[in-house]
């Protein structure tokens, strides 16, 4: 978590100083960023190696940590060094993303098939797909809003009053993942250490 803040505030500082491809970031982007990256990377890779979780929650972790290392590859490629990315990338691989923890979370039994104890029952992978709705939305008004190739792509809403009604979804967005996330890891982190008592 403190080396996710960090790595947040560095690309933040970075991003609006240096002025680097994708023009500069504003603080609740930021925030949802590293927030997405902790929700749909940094968690994934966890709980699929959580023993405490039989195959049927472990098995959709994998596949969703598969998908994002698999489009940071190919969109890292597009953002940075071809240049030619689409919103609609985004869109289409969110929207594929939620669909496939829905269908993991509908098959799922009670439990997760693991360690009734366990503080991450199916509920999770409801919540973690939930959280592609506003993403979908932030891509979609990035197709609406800027140029997303060329030398001049625009890749992050900037702290701007004309940007004001996105910004303020981002907003409650960020809050609601917090606490989500709060809550979420309140319950693991405590668990995870009475395991390795």
């Amino acid at each position: 978590m403190a080396l996710l803040a960090v790595a947040a505030t560095a690309f933040h500082v970075a991003q609006n100083t240096a002025q680097p491809v994708g023009g500069s970031i504003s603080v609740p982007k930021m925030l949802w960023l590293a927030g997405a990256v902790l929700l749909w990377v940094v968690l994934p890779l966890l709980l699929m190696a959580d023993p405490r979780l039989g195959p049927a929650l472990r098995r959709p972790f994998a596949v969703l940590a598969a998908l994002m290392l698999a489009r940071a590859v190919v969109e890292g490629w597009m953002l940075y060094v071809s240049r030619n990315w689409s919103p609609w990338y985004g869109i289409a691989h969110d929207t594929l993303c939620a669909v496939v923890l829905v269908a993991f979370a509908a098959a799922s039994p009670p439990g997760g098939g693991g360690d009734p104890h366990a503080p991450h029952p199916p509920v999770h992978l409801w919540m973690t797909a939930a959280f592609f709705a506003p993403e979908i939305y932030f891509a979609w008004y990035m197709q609406a809003h800027f140029v997303t190739h060329g030398a001049g792509a625009v890749y992050f809403v900037p702290d701007d009053v004309a940007y004001a009604d996105v910004l303020r979804v981002t907003t409650i967005a960020v809050v609601c993942l917090a606490l989500y996330l709060g809550i979420f890891l309140w319950r693991w982190m405590p668990a995870k250490g009475e395991q390795r008592r």
